[in-house]
């Protein structure tokens, strides 16, 4: 059956009063598969509580380092039970921080919004941005980084679906008669591609050709999201996992015993080619397809899943950080067979000899890159100051994949 949902785009350019209004078309709006089942149960991580801290409310990944922020601010881990402040704003000029609307992961550090601004992490510290003067910050609910450097465009909600790039702000609106539900989430899949959830319906919209297409209705109350290695989109629901596919495909997993009723997703954060994601008792791990347990938890909490480049997963329950000690996955890469042949391939040629200014390191031994692990990330993904410098060489993100996800799953030998 062919329906018409009568959709219209409208973007307006911040400055220039430009409206573009898309006449609806006939489309078919899909039925989202739906996959039942619960999570499997495995050998779970040991499970340890550390540090104490007041008021313990997000956790992020910045250098492949742990920061909790409590009360008293950010701290990062700088071992077992061991944290120390992290600066907030420049030296000069100091700030605070107490509590964040949303994380989002920005190549090897992290993106906050927060009710005073958008923050950003920078030499060891975070900094207030300056977009945040555009933004009523009350406003501003999810938002996602796409790109890096000069190409990087930021995808959030404020109201209405908002596109950042380039210093231009271009605003979205999605009018459908059959849906009168408010705009809960948008996710950038590209520069110029983003899903938007509106009330109950899923879309798929391109900023460049002004298009949009409705893929899905009846997707519930969103929580959160994260980008899959596969490239899958998946979005937490008080019905479940989502996942959209590229070719617009929607497909929902219960995560329930018994397939009558759902899990309900509290929070969802990517950590190399796995996805952790909590509900209201459990935290899983969904990787390919495969979902297991790792622990329960009583009291979990949104923006707090992270997982370190030593492979150790945390999470706040209630009051408590919990630290589950690293999974060994048969599958995850070995320091022999695939990180010493890229550091052969790329890294060995300066640092064995100090060419090019580069500190001498012996990254062919499996100790120093293992202690190296988390800068060698920081550095390989960093659109600022990459290593190896693009002088020398230009790697894509396939090519240095296989550093993050053994700094990111056990660092086997």
């Amino acid at each position: 059956m062919r329906a018409l949902p009568l959709v219209f785009l409208v973007f307006a350019a911040c400055g220039q009063g430009v409206i573009s209004v898309i006449p609806p078309e006939f489309v078919t709006v899909p039925q989202m598969r739906v996959v039942t089942g619960a999570a499997d149960e495995a050998a779970r991580p040991t499970r340890k509580e550390e540090g104490a801290f007041t008021g313990a409310s997000a956790l992020w990944v910045q250098d492949g380092a742990l920061v909790v922020l409590d009360a008293d601010g950010p701290h990062v881990r700088t071992g077992v039970d061991a944290f120390a402040a992290l600066p907030v704003g420049t030296p000069d000029a100091p700030a605070s921080l107490a509590q964040v609307t949303s994380v989002t992961p920005r190549g090897a550090g992290v993106f906050l919004t927060t009710p005073t601004g958008f923050f950003h992490d920078r030499d060891g510290r975070l900094l207030r941005s300056p977009l945040s003067d555009s933004f009523a910050m009350e406003a501003v609910r999810f938002v996602d980084v796409v790109g890096a450097g000069a190409d990087e465009v930021l995808w959030l909600t404020a109201g209405e679906v908002v596109r950042v790039a380039g210093g231009r702000r271009e605003g979205l609106t999605i009018a459908d008669v059959n849906e009168a539900g408010a705009l809960q989430v948008v996710v950038g899949e590209s520069a110029t591609q983003a899903l938007v959830v509106q009330g109950a319906s899923l879309y798929r919209v391109d900023a460049a050709a002004k298009t949009v297409v409705t893929l899905a209705r009846g997707v519930g109350h969103v929580s959160s999201f994260a980008h899959a290695a596969s490239g899958e989109v998946l979005l937490g629901t008080d019905d479940g996992l989502l996942s959209v596919a590229a070719d617009g495909v929607v497909t929902r997993r219960t995560l329930a015993a018994d397939g009558a009723s759902a899990a309900a997703i509290i929070d969802l954060s990517r950590a190399g080619d796995v996805v952790l994601v909590s509900t209201a008792t459990q935290l899983l791990q969904t990787k390919g397809g495969t979902t297991v347990v790792l622990a329960d938890v009583a009291a979990p909490k949104a923006h707090a899943l992270a997982r370190t480049a030593d492979g150790d997963t945390f999470t706040l329950d209630g009051a408590a950080l919990v630290r589950l000690t690293s999974l060994v996955d048969p599958s995850a890469p070995s320091f022999e067979a695939d990180v010493k042949p890229f550091m052969q391939a790329h890294c060995t040629s300066c640092h064995t000899s100090g060419a090019n200014y580069a500190p001498v390191i012996d990254f062919e031994k499996y100790g120093v890159a293992k202690t190296y692990a988390a800068r060698s990330v920081a550095r390989l993904t960093s659109p600022s100051a990459p290593m190896p410098p693009a002088s020398t060489e230009v790697l894509t993100p396939a090519q240095y994949d296989v550093v993050v996800r053994w700094a990111q799953e056990g660092m086997l030998p």
